[in-house]
């Protein structure tokens, strides 16, 4: 009966039916061999509930031990998690501060070349600080905008020196005063093999119809040769597209 998944009140009620008349034998009386395997039966059956119970305590104890790792391993991400933060937070900190240490290496660079050079000779911190502009045909004044301000000269010089603190290049920068209110950067650049290229960057500060005092690229040549106002607006396409937009 137990086998046939009979529950144990029903094997208790199916023996007692059909055993009821055997248990009242006589005292003395020798019982008969069905009163035997009952007790075998029940025997049997008393195991099995035993065994049940072990299974459920083991289970019971398995499920527990399940939590407890789900816990530890919920502890174990969040740890990673935090130290994650930590290490990236460290290597924004060393990216900075290399920066820095590249801006700073520059200054001393541009100090010690424009030592024995007129104060005019080299833009303010006004000047370097005022967005950087192109005009296109119809004369409107076209920068690039990002979430901590507009793009100005500084920016740029900032990327020349970070793209030459990255590569094999040297790159030298020059001041030089160009007319009352304007200045030309030039870029020296040369690689291991050698060759290299001269950059002018003619700019000139003017206010825009809208009262914006800004700088704008006047003129741009490579090695001598002027480079056409339509490549000014493709370098200003990839700056916004390098920029934070």
């Amino acid at each position: 009966m137990f086998n046939n998944n009979y529950s144990a009140e029903q094997v208790e009620r199916d023996l007692a039916r059909k055993f009821s008349p055997v248990c009242d034998l006589p005292h003395g009386q020798a019982e008969p061999q069905s009163v035997a395997e009952l007790a075998g039966v029940v025997e049997k059956l008393s195991g099995l509930l035993d065994t049940q119970a072990l299974f459920r305590a083991e289970i019971d104890s398995l499920r527990g031990e399940l939590s407890t790792l789900k816990e530890e391993k919920e502890r174990i991400e969040a740890r990673y998690r935090d130290e994650i933060a930590r290490l990236e937070s460290e290597v924004e900190a060393l990216r900075a501060e290399r920066a820095a240490m590249f801006e700073e290496i520059w200054e001393r660079i541009d100090r010690s070349a424009d030592a024995g050079a007129k104060r005019s000779a080299r833009p303010g911190a006004g000047f370097m600080q005022r967005p950087l502009v192109v005009t296109n045909d119809k004369g409107e004044y076209l920068g690039v905008a990002g979430k901590h301000g507009h793009f100005s000269l500084q920016e740029f010089v900032r990327i020349v020196r970070g793209n030459a603190g990255d590569s094999q290049r040297q790159v030298a920068m020059r001041w030089t005063a160009a007319g009352k209110d304007g200045y030309v950067l030039t870029l020296t650049t040369k690689d291991p093999a050698g060759q290299g290229h001269e950059h002018a960057i003619e700019l000139q500060e003017t206010v825009t119809p809208s009262g914006n005092r800004v700088v704008r690229i006047a003129k741009l040549t490579i090695d001598g040769n002027p480079v056409p106002d339509p490549f000014l607006m493709v370098l200003f396409r990839k700056i916004r597209d390098g920029f934070d937009v």
